[in-house]
């Protein structure tokens, strides 16, 4: 299958991130009732941004990201979309735009970086985008929490190893889950990430799990197909 949206191809060649499979699988999967502004942190080239414009006709979407290179992508990819009057970019990290534009949003969406011990990438702004250096889980829930409406949501994707981790932190921050999704590779293989949506209050959590794949190199499973199919050829 080939990503592409509806109307337009999307240009990855200069971002910190590729278009992969998390960015893919959490944008398909975010529920955007009520939400008429968005925040996109750490955008790379602009793909979930757009992901949550085409989904909600009438969201105002900004996306943040340190890398200039990724931005410079993403708002060529916004001026190119169908979407470029709702879709706004800009080069700044969370923690200096979440002291200036408290409770403005109604729904955060991020593919943070999580690694914190793994061996450094050659690459500086894929180190930074997959890494925590830069941002912590604790830094990204205290000015998360800055970010949201008293109606606000937080939806993320996150290796299973770490997601204890994230929710406690989370929970500190008085975040708590609210839907949680299994995301495994294919039948058999342990579980490797987890879509995760936080609110602003506790509620009975909505679970689910679904693979990815029918089996170690076949095909899309049925559940991926749907999931995603609004942004596959």
């Amino acid at each position: 299958m080939i990503f592409r949206f509806k109307q337009f191809a999307v240009s990855h060649a200069n971002s910190s991130m590729r278009v992969g499979t998390d960015a893919v699988i959490l944008g398909s999967w975010v529920e955007l009732k009520n939400s008429k502004k968005i925040l996109d942190i750490g955008t790379g080239s602009g793909i979930i941004a757009m992901m949550m414009a085409q989904k909600n006709e009438g969201a105002q979407i900004k996306a943040i990201d340190i890398d200039e290179n990724s931005i410079s992508e993403a708002s060529q990819n916004f001026k190119q979309s169908p979407w470029s009057e709702r879709l706004e970019a800009e080069c700044i990290a969370l923690q200096n735009y979440g002291l200036s534009h408290k409770n403005q949003f109604d729904h955060i969406v991020s593919n943070p970086p999580f690694f914190s011990k793994s061996t450094p990438s050659p690459e500086k702004a894929r180190h930074n985008a997959r890494h925590t250096d830069t941002l912590s889980a604790v830094d990204f829930f205290n000015y998360s929490k800055l970010l949201l409406s008293e109606i606000g949501r937080i939806s993320l994707i996150i290796p299973f190893d770490s997601s204890a981790y994230w929710i406690k932190t989370a929970e500190r921050c008085t975040l708590f889950p609210s839907r949680i999704t299994n995301v495994i590779s294919y039948p058999g293989k342990p579980l490797e990430r987890l879509l995760i949506e936080f609110s602003n209050e506790k509620l009975i959590i909505e679970s689910s799990e679904f693979c990815i794949r029918k089996g170690k190199g076949l095909a899309y499973s049925e559940d991926y197909m749907q999931l995603t199919q609004d942004f596959y050829l």
